[in-house]
């Protein structure tokens, strides 16, 4: 290899390690460069949508709280059961099972759009005046509806 080397002339030599130096340049930046500033900028968009979805979550938070606080001055009558029966039926979701559990109350349902449980769960915090404890949510079969494996509710 050293042979043919010396073998060329002075100017093809040149040409050789320019086009050498072209070729390393060019892996350098398709092979590091490119895929770093790629990942450098998905993780900048990333964090920025990060970013805007927890300005969201605290505003929420936020909203939600200021109507649970205006909410919990009404306090209904009757039982929790009793409640929670009325106020589902209204907002056409059916409970599969319910079963009480010291002061408070388990409720399963099978299926039910998630918009459709929050809205509910929404109307029991403001204006009924009882609070989701614990919740156990699972996707359903189709887009947008969620399965209640576990909903267990108590008053504020």
């Amino acid at each position: 290899m050293k042979e043919r080397w010396l073998a060329l002339n002075l100017r093809e030599q040149r040409l050789i390690l320019a086009m050498g130096s072209v070729v390393v340049f060019f892996l350098l930046y398709t092979l590091i460069w490119k895929p770093l500033n790629n990942n450098i900028d998905s993780a900048t968009s990333k964090v920025s949508r990060y970013q805007k979805l927890q300005t969201l979550v605290n505003t929420e938070t936020a909203r939600f709280k200021s109507i649970a606080d205006a909410g919990s001055k009404a306090r209904s009558s009757g039982s929790l059961s009793s409640i929670v029966n009325r106020t589902a039926g209204r907002n056409q979701i059916d409970i599969a099972r319910m079963q009480p559990k010291g002061d408070d109350i388990q409720v399963w349902v099978d299926e039910v759009s998630f918009n459709q449980l929050l809205a509910w769960l929404e109307q029991l915090s403001t204006r009924e005046n009882i609070s989701v404890k614990t919740i156990d949510l699972i996707n359903a079969d189709q887009p947008g509806v969620v399965k209640v494996r576990s909903l267990q509710l108590g008053r504020h």
